[in-house]
């Protein structure tokens, strides 16, 4: 990463009590800014509408501007290349946004919600650097 530079980080985490798929982002480092925003936004606005798993409305609580744990992969890449980054959380059992009463959350599940990850990717990629 030092030797070539980091333009998006994803960093895909499996959430023990949370049973929803969210993202959680670098909002509160120090660095963080309007440009960082319109991508994260844009990404998950994106994100929202190729996947029926994931939601905005859940997650982890944001962190206030400069209050961020930079010692979190997320937080510290954000900071250090000034680069969209976000951790995605799946949950380890069903996920409430949709329900599947038979597999619960899946292998399956989590192969289109990488393949919805891929479609937010692409929508900001000509706006990052």
């Amino acid at each position: 990463m030092e030797a070539t530079g980091v333009d998006l980080f994803y960093d895909v985490h499996g959430d023990e009590e949370i049973p929803f798929v969210f993202l959680a982002g670098s909002q509160g480092t120090p660095s963080y800014n309007a440009r960082l925003a319109r991508l994260r936004d844009r990404f998950a606005e994106v994100l929202k509408l190729a996947s029926a798993d994931f939601k905005t409305e859940e997650g982890y609580a944001i962190d206030a501007p400069g209050t961020a744990n930079m010692t979190l992969a997320t937080h510290w890449v954000a900071e250090r290349f000034d680069c969209l980054a976000n951790t995605l959380e799946m949950p380890f059992i069903d996920n409430n946004n949709v329900p599947d009463a038979d597999t619960g959350w899946s292998p399956e599940r989590s192969i289109k919600l990488g393949e919805a990850s891929l479609v937010a990717m692409l929508a900001v990629v000509d706006d990052l650097r």
